[in-house]
C-alpha cells in the first residue's frame, strides 16, 4: 500500500472510532434479582412486574439505531451486587426492595453513584427505601393521586404524560431533601405532593452519577389482574405495549437519565479500529519523515 493510502485508510478508520462510538455502543442496566432480594417478590429486577420495562429499553424500536433515541440498551440482573460486578454497568435500577434486603449491599451501589455511575431510584415506603436514606430522600405516604409535571421526565422524546397512577402502596419525597441535595422536583400530585425527583449528572455531588428517584415504583412497573390480583384496571401502572402515560413518563425519565448521565466507555471493537487507524497514520508519518 502506498502512502497516500495508508494515510487515508487510517483517516477513515479513526472517523469510523468516533462514529461506531455512538451506533455500537450498548449502555448497561443492572439491576439485583429476586435471589438477593427475596422480598421485592415480582418487583425484583428479574420479576414479572419489571419485565415490560426491561423489554422497552431493549427494544430497538425504542432505543438503537432508527430508534426514537438512538442508542442500545442491555440489561442485566444481578445475583450480587459489589464493586466488582457494578463495574460492568452504567445504570443501576434500585426496585422494590426491602431495607432489609438492601443493607447488604446499598453501600455499594450508593459508592458506585458518588463516582460517576447512574441511578434510577424506584422507593416505594418507608420499608423500601434504604439506598434513598443513604443519600438524604427518604419516602412517607401520599395520598395516591395522579401525578403531572413538565420536560423532562412529563414531556420528552416518547411524548407527553398526563395523570401518571400510583398504585398500592404509595409515596412521596420531601422538597426540604431534594433542595438540600441540589435536585429537581419532577412531579407532583393533586395534592402538591412530590412524586418524584432528578438530578444531573454532578448536581447530587460533584463526580456523581444522574439520579432519579420516584416514590412509588408502581408508577413504571407492570401488573394486571392476572398478575396481581389487588389491580383494578386491566392494567395497572405502565402499560409498554401500547406506550400509555406511565410508560412514557418511564422512558422519558430513563432516557433524561442516560443524555444526563456519566460519560460511557466505548466498546472494545471501537477501541481496536481507534487503535488500528492511529497505527495507520503514524506509519503513513514516520514514511514520509
Amino acid at each position: 500500500m502506498n502512502k497516500s493510502k495508508f494515510r487515508v485508510t487510517g483517516i477513515l478508520l479513526l472517523f469510523g472510532f468516533f462514529f461506531n462510538i455512538g451506533s455500537s455502543y450498548a449502555y448497561t442496566v443492572a439491576g439485583a434479582n429476586g435471589s438477593i432480594t427475596p422480598d421485592s417478590a415480582n418487583w425484583a429486577f428479574d420479576g414479572t412486574f419489571i419485565s415490560g420495562f426491561r423489554g422497552a429499553l431493549e427494544n430497538p424500536a425504542n432505543f438503537g439505531p432508527g430508534g426514537i433515541v438512538e442508542e442500545s440498551i442491555t440489561t442485566v440482573g444481578l445475583d450480587a451486587i459489589n464493586a466488582a460486578t457494578l463495574a460492568t454497568a452504567d445504570m443501576f435500577v434500585s426496585t422494590w426492595i426491602s431495607d432489609s434486603d438492601g443493607a447488604a449491599f446499598g453501600g455499594a451501589v450508593v459508592d458506585f453513584f458518588l463516582n460517576g455511575g447512574d441511578l434510577y431510584l424506584l422507593q416505594d415506603d418507608s420499608s423500601h427505601d434504604y439506598i434513598g436514606e443513604l443519600l438524604g430522600i427518604t419516602t412517607s405516604v401520599s395520598t395516591g393521586s395522579v401525578s403531572n409535571g413538565g420536560v423532562p421526565l412529563f414531556n420528552g422524546p416518547f411524548g407527553t404524560a398526563t395523570n401518571v397512577t400510583q398504585h398500592y402502596s404509595v409515596g412521596q419525597l420531601s422538597g426540604a431533601d431534594i433542595a438540600a441535595r441540589n435536585g429537581n422536583i419532577g412531579g407532583t400530585n393533586v395534592e402538591g405532593q412530590i412524586t418524584s425527583a432528578f438530578w444531573a449528572a454532578g448536581e447530587y455531588a460533584a463526580g456523581a452519577g444522574s439520579l432519579f428517584i420516584v416514590a412509588d415504583i408502581d408508577m413504571i412497573a407492570t401488573t394486571t389482574p392476572a398478575t396481581y390480583g389487588s389491580c383494578l384496571s386491566p392494567v395497572c401502572g405502565a402499560d409498554y405495549d401500547t406506550l400509555n402515560d406511565n410508560a412514557i413518563y418511564a422512558l422519558n425519565t430513563f432516557s433524561f437519565l442516560r443524555e444526563n448521565g456519566g460519560t460511557s466507555v466505548p466498546e472494545a471493537t471501537s477501541m481496536y479500529l481507534f487503535a488500528f487507524g492511529l497505527l495507520g497514520l503514524l506509519g503513513a508519518v514516520r514514511r514520509k519523515a
